[in-house]
Parts: C-alpha cells; sequence; structure tokens
C-alpha cells in the first residue's frame, strides 16, 4: 500500500495536483480566499467527481489553514497570542457562527445530484468573481457578519469554497484592517473545514486519497509564502487577476455541464 501511494505520488497527476494545490493555497493564504473558490470547479473540471472534491478541499484546507494562522501570527499580520485578542476574539466569533452552516451544508451536499452540485459551484463562483473584480463596499454590522460567517460556511460544506471571500471582505468593511483580516478568515476557516470533512466522512464522502493526499501536500507547504506575501505586499492590486480567474473558472465550470 505504502509503495502504491509513493509509485502515485511520483506520477504526472499527482504533481499537477499538488502544485493547483500549493498555487491556490498561497493565493488563499495572501488574500484569505481562493483555495475552494478556485480548486473546486478547477478539479471537477480535471475529471474528478464533485462528491470527491469537495471533502479534499475541505481536509486539505483545515491543514493549510492551521499552518497559515501560525504563519500569519509568525509575520505578524495578526495577533493570536491569547483569547483576549481582539483578533482571535473575531476567530471565535466566526467560528461558532459558521459551524452550523456547514454541517447543514455538508449533510445537503452528499444528497444531491451531481450535476446539481456543479452547476451550484460554477454560478457561485461567477458571483463571486463579479464582487472580487466590481469592488463592492457594504456597511456591515456584527449581526451582519455573523450572518455573513453562516452562509460561508454553508457554501463551504456544499460545494468547498465561497468562504473566504465572504468572510474576509466582510471583516474589511466594517473596519477590520486587510492583513489581519486575512489571517483571521485562515484561522477560522481550519475548525469550519474540520467540521465540514468530519461530516462529509460521517455521511459516507469519499475525497479520493490520489486527490486528497498531494492537496493536502501542496495546503501544508503553501501558507508560509502566501503569509510573507501578505506581508511585504499590499493585496488590492490583486483584485482583478483573482476576479478574473474566477470568473474565468465559474463559466468553464457551467460550460462542463451544459456540454459534457
Amino acid at each position: 500500500m505504502e509503495q502504491n501511494i509513493l509509485a502515485f505520488l511520483l506520477t504526472g497527476l499527482a504533481l499537477k495536483i499538488f502544485l493547483l494545490a500549493l498555487l491556490f493555497e498561497i493565493i488563499d493564504a495572501a488574500l484569505g480566499q481562493g483555495y475552494g473558490t478556485l480548486g473546486a470547479p478547477t478539479f471537477i473540471l480535471m475529471g474528478f467527481d464533485p462528491k470527491a472534491v469537495v471533502p479534499a478541499i475541505l481536509i486539505s484546507q483545515a491543514i493549510g489553514g492551521i499552518i497559515g494562522a501560525i504563519s500569519h501570527h509568525k509575520f505578524k499580520n495578526a495577533d493570536f497570542r491569547h483569547w483576549r485578542t481582539n483578533d482571535l476574539k473575531r476567530v471565535i466569533f466566526i467560528t461558532l457562527f459558521g459551524i452550523g452552516g456547514v454541517i447543514i451544508s455538508s449533510i445537503l451536499g452528499m444528497k444531491l445530484p451531481k450535476n446539481i452540485m456543479s452547476v451550484y459551484i460554477g454560478v457561485m463562483v461567477v458571483l463571486i468573481g463579479i464582487l472580487v473584480t466590481s469592488g463592492i463596499r457594504f456597511n456591515y454590522s456584527w449581526k451582519k457578519l455573523a450572518l455573513i460567517g453562516s452562509i460561508s460556511a454553508f457554501n463551504k460544506g456544499l460545494s468547498g469554497g465561497g468562504y473566504g471571500p465572504l468572510v474576509a471582505g466582510g471583516q474589511i468593511v466594517i473596519g477590520v484592517g486587510g492583513k489581519a483580516a486575512v489571517g483571521i478568515t485562515d484561522f477560522a476557516e481550519a475548525p469550519i473545514c474540520l467540521t465540514g470533512f468530519a461530516v462529509w466522512m460521517v455521511m459516507g464522502g469519499d475525497p479520493l486519497l490520489e486527490l486528497a493526499l498531494p492537496m493536502c501536500i501542496g495546503a501544508g507547504i503553501a501558507p508560509l509564502f502566501g503569509a510573507w506575501i501578505t506581508y511585504k505586499i499590499p493585496l488590492t492590486h490583486f483584485r482583478f487577476v483573482l476576479g478574473g480567474v474566477l470568473l474565468l473558472l465559474g463559466t468553464l465550470c457551467l460550460l462542463k455541464v451544459l456540454n459534457p
């Protein structure tokens, strides 16, 4: 078994999965968004079943989120020294309001047909791409942020993506610093993803070892680079690049459903 796993990790497909996970998690760790939102349509377009893609994304991003939180704290993008810091309080707040949403959506995701999940993922990615590119801002309150946390977690459990764009953006518009918002989102995403993954597995989900393993390796390494990018480079100029990629991937995902 171990020899088979090692042999697979040396194949071109495993390398491609690893590099994509590495790239998407670097973007996610740097911007607080992008891993699942980019990864879900990409791996579906590669031919993987959405019901294998979503749990693979959840477990790999949980690893990336934990390492990302440590890395963001190290680079002082966010302060997670103890539970009294505002950054850690926000992590706890967002997580508590997200647990219910991710449990419900993970259960729902196991019951939905493959094509319906693909359409939902494609539409969601296109809409998020439009919002990211437009730079629209709203007046958020803590109550609204709680709602955003719940909706984002619902998206995460159902599709593997859509969490970071809402949570990171929601924090920024209520006055949280951009770099802190990225670190907080990374940290909060870890328990949300672990919860969603646990529900998927209890419900009989199969993340496929050949998909999940290289994704976990790539997502585990990437935050070391992503947090450094957050520390070094202003985030604003990434908006159009990320939004454009989201629009492209979402559209391709929908076209794949229409023309299988």
